[in-house]
């Protein structure tokens, strides 16, 4: 949960920026395994809850349901349905072509964060580590 003293405005702000992060992350999770939507929260909630955090966010169906399906139509994945290990129905997600090409694309664009000297200022700057090339 956002902390208490945080006004409406932070909690905006905050949460628009995880909301940006939770779709690459989603691509990049799908592009390492076929999974499906509860594997997917459950990977999601492992980066967005830390001990001692001002900030928690909890992803849950209501999210990310509504991405997968846009990201499905947009092309980036592809969902199929199986039985899983309790014989229960569920839709399983892999990536596409297109979906690896953008992630590649993420890619790129990180890497080019990383080697540009204001981006690493910043990144030191924000978290107080050094952080080496």
């Amino acid at each position: 949960m956002i902390e208490e003293n945080f006004s409406e405005s932070h909690k905006k702000v905050f949460k628009n920026f995880s909301n940006g992060i939770i779709h690459n992350l989603i691509l990049w999770i799908i592009s390492r395994e076929d999974i499906h939507g509860y594997g997917i929260m459950k990977r999601l909630n492992e980066f967005f809850s830390f001990e001692d955090s001002k900030c928690d966010i909890t992803v849950n169906s209501s999210k990310i349901y509504p991405i997968l399906s846009k990201m499905e139509k947009n092309g980036f994945i592809v969902g199929e349905w199986k039985i899983n290990e309790n014989n229960k129905r569920v839709k399983f997600y892999s990536i596409t072509e297109d979906g690896e090409v953008f992630l590649k694309t993420i890619q790129d664009h990180m890497n080019n964060i990383l080697d540009n000297p204001s981006w690493l200022e910043f990144f030191e700057d924000m978290t107080g580590r050094e952080i080496n090339k």
